[in-house]
C-alpha cells in the first residue's frame, strides 16, 4: 500500500502538467496599414492569453502567411471564415480571433468574433472603438473588445473564472466488477486449475484533471469457486473491498458536447472483510484468529485499459460510461496457499494463477 501512494501522486501530478488551454490564433483585416494590423493583432492575442482561456499559437507568421497566400477574401470582401478554420486546423488550433478594423465618424470601430475550427461556430463576439492614435489606445480597445467577448470580465494576468473549467472536475457513480480467474493451478502431477472468480457492484468517486483521473471506491463481491471436475463441495467466497486508483487518458474531442478517451492505469483492491462459505456451513472468516488469515489476505493490485465517453450535459454537467479489462496480481492467500499444498503433499508443484476480468462504471460529474 505504501507503495501504491507514490505512483498515484506521480500520476496525477505529471498528468496535471501536461493539462493545457486550447490554442488560438488571430487574423486582423481592415483597411489600415499593415503594421497597425499587425500590432492590433499582438496586442489582441495578448488580451486573449490574459483571460486565462487560451494559449498563443506557436507559429504565429506563419499562420498569417498562409492565410494571406490562401487569399480568404470573398468576392463581396468578407472574411471566408469557413477557409480560415480550414487553415487553422491545419496549424492546431481550436479557436481563430477574426478582428475587423473599420473607419467610422473619425474614429475606429474594432470588432472581433471567435471562431471554432472544428465547426466554424462564432462561439463568442464583442467590439470596441478608439481613435488608434497611441499604444495605449491599442491596449485599450483589445482589452474592452475581449472584455465585452467574456461579458464585461476584468482582463489581468491572473483572470478571475467566469465559467466551469475544461481541466478539472469530480463526481459520483457506480460500477460492476468481475474476475474471471485467479486461484492456483498443478502443473505436476498433472495440470488442473482451481478458480476463484467473483463478481458484484460498488459505487465510487472520482476527481481527475485533463489528463488524468483518481478514484476510490467501495464494493461487495462474491464469486464460487470452480474447478475442472465441477465439484460441489467447493465454497462461495465473499470479499468487501475499498478500492482506490488512478488513469491516465487521452481526451478526443467529437463534438461540442461528446469525447472519447483511452484510459490505462491502475487500481488496488484492499479487502476489508473476507469469508468462506461452505455447503455445511462451516464457514472460515478471513479475521486472523487462530492462524486464520486476515482480510487484508485478499487484496490485489490491477493493471487495466479501456476506453470512455464523456457526454456534456449544459455547460458544466456531463455523463460518463467506461469499460475496462484488467489483470490483477495473485493474492496473499493464493500465494500462501500454493506454498501449503506443495509443503504438504510432496511431488506437488503448485502456482497461484492471475486473475483477469471487466470493470464497467457509469459515472456522473460537474467542471468546476
Amino acid at each position: 500500500m505504501k507503495k501504491i501512494i507514490p505512483i498515484l501522486i506521480f500520476l496525477l501530478t505529471t498528468a496535471t502538467l501536461a493539462a493545457d488551454l486550447p490554442r488560438i490564433a488571430v487574423y486582423v483585416t481592415g483597411d489600415v496599414p499593415d503594421n497597425e494590423k499587425r500590432a492590433l493583432g499582438t496586442r489582441m492575442l495578448a488580451s486573449l492569453v490574459n483571460s486565462g482561456r487560451y494559449r498563443g499559437i506557436e507559429r504565429s507568421n506563419a499562420f498569417l502567411a498562409e492565410i494571406e497566400r490562401e487569399q480568404v477574401r470573398q468576392r463581396s470582401g468578407a472574411i471566408d471564415d469557413s477557409q480560415i478554420s480550414e487553415l487553422g486546423r491545419q496549424f492546431g488550433v481550436k479557436y481563430v480571433c477574426i478582428a475587423d478594423i473599420t473607419p467610422a465618424f473619425g474614429t475606429f470601430q474594432v470588432s472581433a468574433r471567435i471562431v471554432n475550427v472544428e465547426t466554424a461556430e462564432v462561439v463568442y463576439i464583442g467590439d470596441g472603438h478608439s481613435s488608434l492614435e497611441t499604444m495605449d489606445d491599442l491596449t485599450g480597445v483589445s482589452d474592452e473588445v475581449v472584455r465585452k467577448m467574456f461579458g464585461d470580465v476584468p482582463i489581468s494576468p491572473v483572470q478571475t473564472k467566469t465559467g466551469p473549467s475544461t481541466i478539472f472536475s469530480a463526481g459520483i457513480g457506480g460500477f460492476f466488477a468481475s474476475d474471471f480467474g485467479g486461484g492456483l493451478t498443478w502443473t505436476e502431477p498433472a495440470t488442473a486449475h482451481l478458480g476463484m472468480p467473483y463478481n458484484g457492484w460498488g459505487a465510487y468517486v472520482f476527481f481527475d484533471a485533463k489528463y488524468a483521473e483518481i478514484f476510490a471506491g467501495f464494493s461487495s463481491r462474491t464469486g464460487k469457486w470452480k474447478s475442472e471436475d465441477d465439484a460441489d463441495d467447493l465454497p462461495d467466497m465473499q470479499r468487501t473491498y475499498i478500492n482506490i486508483g488512478a488513469f491516465v487518458k487521452y481526451p478526443i474531442p467529437i463534438s461540442n458536447s461528446f469525447k472519447i478517451y483511452p484510459l490505462l492505469g491502475i487500481d488496488y483492491e484492499m479487502s476489508i472483510e473476507g469469508k468462506l462459505q461452505y455447503a455445511d456451513r462451516n464457514d472460515l472468516v478471513f479475521d486472523g484468529e487462530d492462524d486464520r488469515p486476515t482480510a487484508d489476505a485478499l487484496s490485489a493490485l490491477w493493471f487495466k485499459v479501456g476506453t470512455g465517453i464523456e457526454i456534456s450535459i449544459g455547460p458544466a454537467m456531463f455523463l460518463r460510461p467506461e469499460i475496462l479489462y484488467g489483470v490483477r496480481t495473485s493474492t496473499a492467500y493464493e500465494k500462501n496457499e500454493a506454498d501449503i499444498i506443495m509443503e504438504n503433499e510432496s511431488g506437488h508443484k503448485v502456482k497461484p494463477r492471475l486473475g483477469h476480468g471487466l470493470n464497467l462504471r457509469l459515472g456522473g460529474g460537474f467542471r468546476f
